[in-house]
């Protein structure tokens, strides 16, 4: 009946069974009609976007705004010209991609793809300056090839295809290096990271359409990995808790403990420290003390810290804890075993993600303490 996307499920069901708020005549016959409802969950809000339409395009729901009150949904096409380019419409035949509820929503997704794969809008092109047209077919129109290139990325990140573009990019920055043209390689990088950024696990709406419960099983995969690595072998994990510090020269130290329940990202359950040591060890010792005093807390099925061999010589309980190094990803355990798992070994991916949020985390409250000492 109805297709839609929601950042918190619970509130937004929540907010059409609610006495006080009153709905239009539409949504309260489309209330009325609900029996059972299904959810997808996805990575990020763009591949929400991308799935939210195809799930639209393959189910026309009666529901859906863009099927109602002649209201034209919104379609993303590429102009068949020398230099193509995005455009917006209502036409549907030879859509890239739609439909979109809104005329807002595709410049949403086509905004947040430019930086990934610049293209050209207008003349003079003022987003050259910017870096959001390049190569610039005004200035430079001997490099048609390059910018059909990054048109036909955009129609493969519009299309929900993110691997392929993401390995494109990395190829591409390798040949750039190869060839000590350290200039352009460090843009198709900045490219990269936008892309990275934007979807931390790229995935197409088509795997989600075929298996809608893959974020439930990455998750799982992630858990299972760790399970095969042999210090961690036959452990449950469903508390995983990191440890990270942050100072700068001693001053304002700060900790942060992060957390991943069975697999996810539980931000609930992150904690921040204000430390009184001013080393590396010590300050590890005094967080890992403070959190092992407290019995409110859970305890954790595995204990991660930032570091190596050092941050693991404080280690005094039973519960399993390893070290992971920023360098080369590399697992040190209390054993003195060092463990190298490939880069896309899901366990691994789920301790870099921890440690990633870890260190943005207490980075946070070590800025704070250094504002108020400056003021």
């Amino acid at each position: 009946m109805y297709v839609g996307k929601a950042k918190n499920l619970k509130n937004r069901v929540k907010s059409y069974f609610q006495s006080d708020i009153r709905l239009s005549p539409k949504t309260a016959q489309l209330v009325s009609r609900i029996h059972t409802i299904e959810y997808i969950e996805v990575n990020s809000e763009i591949e929400a976007l991308l799935l939210e339409s195809k799930l639209i395009k393959k189910f026309q729901p009666h529901y859906n705004i863009a099927s109602k009150d002649d209201k034209s949904p919104f379609y993303i096409h590429i102009t068949i010209e020398k230099f193509p380019k995005p455009i917006i419409n209502h036409e549907p035949k030879k859509a890239i991609s739609g439909p979109f509820l809104s005329r807002f929503t595709a410049r949403q997704i086509l905004k947040s793809f430019r930086r990934i794969t610049p293209y050209h809008t207008e003349t003079p092109c003022f987003y050259s300056h910017l870096g959001l047209c390049n190569p610039c077919p005004i200035q430079y129109p001997e490099k048609i090839g390059e910018y059909r290139k990054n048109i036909s990325r955009l129609k493969k990140l519009l299309s929900g295809y993110f691997k392929p573009v993401l390995n494109e990019l990395k190829s591409t920055m390798a040949v750039f290096s190869k060839s000590h043209d350290f200039e352009n390689a460090a843009l198709i990088r900045d490219q990269i990271k936008n892309l990275e950024y934007l979807l931390s696990k790229p995935v197409s709406a088509d795997e989600y359409i075929v298996n809608p419960n893959l974020v439930e099983d990455q998750r799982q995969a992630a858990i299972n990995s760790l399970k095969g690595v042999p210090f961690l072998k036959g452990d449950p994990f469903h508390r995983i808790e990191m440890f990270d510090n942050a100072h700068l020269s001693g001053t304002s130290p700060t900790s942060a403990m992060t957390v991943a329940m069975d697999g996810e990202l539980d931000s609930k359950h992150y904690r921040h420290f204000t430390l009184h040591t001013s080393n590396d060890v010590d300050m590890m010792s005094e967080v890992l003390l403070r959190r092992l005093k407290r019995k409110d807390w859970p305890l954790p099925d595995l204990i991660v810290l930032d570091g190596g061999k050092p941050q693991l010589s404080i280690v005094n309980w039973s519960i399993p804890t390893i070290a992971l190094a920023k360098k080369d990803e590399i697992i040190y355990t209390t054993t003195n075993q060092q463990i190298k798992l490939p880069k896309d070994h899901p366990g691994l991916k789920l301790l870099m993600q921890l440690r990633d949020e870890a260190h943005r985390f207490s980075r946070r409250l070590h800025h704070k303490h250094r504002r108020i000492i400056i003021k």
